[in-house]
């Protein structure tokens, strides 16, 4: 037997356990094994950032989703021109994320499109992602339309991939009569705009400018889906950010399930070292900070003044108040089966402060509370202290944290071209017109330091020669 426990884990196959449909790990495992997905590319689909930021975030967190497999059709002979990924031939990063390229047309399996749509029958479920400015939409390839997919913002790229590969596995699991069958999208510029999130007065501006240097506290799920994000920018390659990267853990298995930095080369190996390499591998410039984040931090002179929170402990949370920064966003997400898809986001300064928040009481947790199956592991396995480790740990999945990221970093890029900051965000991915939030204000703090983006013409794609 396979021994499966709460640091090998798939987080996501977790809650197959969780809603006691299963009545193993390996079960879970089993079970989600047989979730399968494809990524359909058309013409046009690499012609802007926003176009490949959106394909490989698509397909970065789909294969840590879907354990049956990923295959992806269509035209991979450009090279990538993200930061992460830049001067890669699309071909040879497709199989390094873990897609089986391939070549027939037809197929049964839910298909994410991108681009020009398939001429050939279409399966079931078969949605288009699209993206326009600061928006992004899903929609049925049947029903037509979509956005225009021309003004550039990787930003909205990643949402697209995100809400894509959410709707895909709402779909296989069957947790949504509609999945497939709906449009949904929103807008970064406007996040609590619902009814007419696509209207012009939502579309924000074109995208100028990018933070210079960041904190990036907590290096997990979140965290990297910061760093991932960031990785897809139009940086240019002499002004790529500065990252101070804040972690004291070492890579697990069950992070793997997670995080979109990691791979199983990384395990046993401090997890900020691992982003560090792999952003240094883009032209980034990394600082290391391998500690706990408390009550004693402090900013040392031509340190970043603006940070973006990724520690899921309200201990921290709380340790905010002293931490001396100038701009705080942090995001946090909903751990159980039912509420995973739940993102809750705040800003500071706000109208709270962070201890006021998260008072001293909540810090104390509740003891995980044991289904029957987990019950019956525990007597089978004469284990019920790893059991209930087991059972405490959240259901998670990089779909939800890609979604987090670009709500976190539209926080900090959005005042830097004139719009405004949300103190509080609620956003509900699976019924995304349920989200809600402060009224926005103008940001009145110190401004993130920024530089220019590096402006590309659509179309600019290279091919591999």
């Amino acid at each position: 037997m396979t021994t499966l426990n709460a640091d090998s884990m798939h987080r996501l196959a977790k809650m197959a356990l969780d809603t006691g449909e299963v009545a193993s790990p390996e079960e879970a495992v089993a079970l989600f094994s047989r979730y399968r997905l494809r990524i359909h590319l058309g013409h046009g689909w690499a012609n802007t950032l926003a176009g490949q930021a959106c394909f490989l975030t698509a397909l970065n967190t789909a294969v840590r989703a879907f354990l049956g497999g990923v295959e992806v059709y269509g035209d991979l002979s450009f090279k990538l021109d993200v930061p992460l990924y830049q001067g890669r031939s699309a071909f040879s990063v497709a199989e390094e994320l873990g897609a089986a390229v391939v070549t027939n047309a037809a197929t049964e399996l839910p298909t994410l499109v991108l681009g020009a749509t398939p001429e050939s029958d279409l399966p079931a479920f078969c949605v288009q992602l699209s993206w326009d400015h600061w928006c992004f939409e899903i929609t049925p390839v049947v029903a037509g339309g979509g956005l225009t997919c021309s003004d550039d913002n990787p930003l909205a790229g990643i949402g697209a991939a995100a809400l894509g590969v959410n709707e895909a596995f709402m779909y296989v699991r069957g947790d949504l009569a509609e999945a497939g069958h709906r449009s949904v999208g929103m807008s970064l510029w406007n996040p609590l705009a619902v009814a007419d999130w696509s209207d012009n007065a939502h579309k924000g501006c074109e995208l100028t400018y990018l933070p210079k240097s960041l904190w990036l506290v907590g290096l997990g799920h979140l965290g990297q889906a910061y760093a991932w994000a960031l990785g897809m920018l139009p940086y240019a390659a002499d002004c790529r950010p500065h990252l101070v990267l804040q972690d004291f853990d070492m890579a697990a298995k069950s992070n793997l399930s997670t995080c979109l930095l990691l791979w199983s080369t990384d395990l046993l190996k401090p997890k900020v070292r691992a982003v560090a390499s792999r952003l240094e591998a883009a032209g980034f410039t990394t600082a290391l900070v391998e500690r706990r984040f408390g009550s004693s931090h402090r900013i040392m002179v031509d340190e970043p003044t603006t940070a973006l929170f990724g520690v899921d402990n309200i201990a921290a949370r709380r340790d905010l108040d002293t931490a001396e920064f100038s701009l705080i966003v942090e995001a946090g997400l909903g751990s159980g089966y039912r509420d995973f898809r739940n993102i809750r986001l705040h800003t500071f300064p706000g109208p709270r402060l962070p201890s006021q928040i998260w008072t001293a009481e909540s810090t104390a947790q509740a003891a995980a509370e044991l289904n029957n199956t987990y019950r019956k592991l525990a007597d089978e396995r004469k284990d019920i202290c790893g059991m209930t480790l087991l059972a405490s740990r959240a259901v998670a999945t990089p779909f939800v944290g890609a979604l987090a990221g670009v709500l976190v970093l539209a926080e900090v890029v959005r005042p830097l071209h004139g719009g405004l900051v949300y103190a509080t965000l609620d956003v509900q991915m699976k019924s995304l017109r349920h989200r809600t939030g402060a009224t926005p204000m103008a940001y009145q703090g110190l401004q993130t330091a920024f530089v220019q983006v590096e402006k590309r013409s659509a179309g600019q794609t290279r091919e591999v020669e």
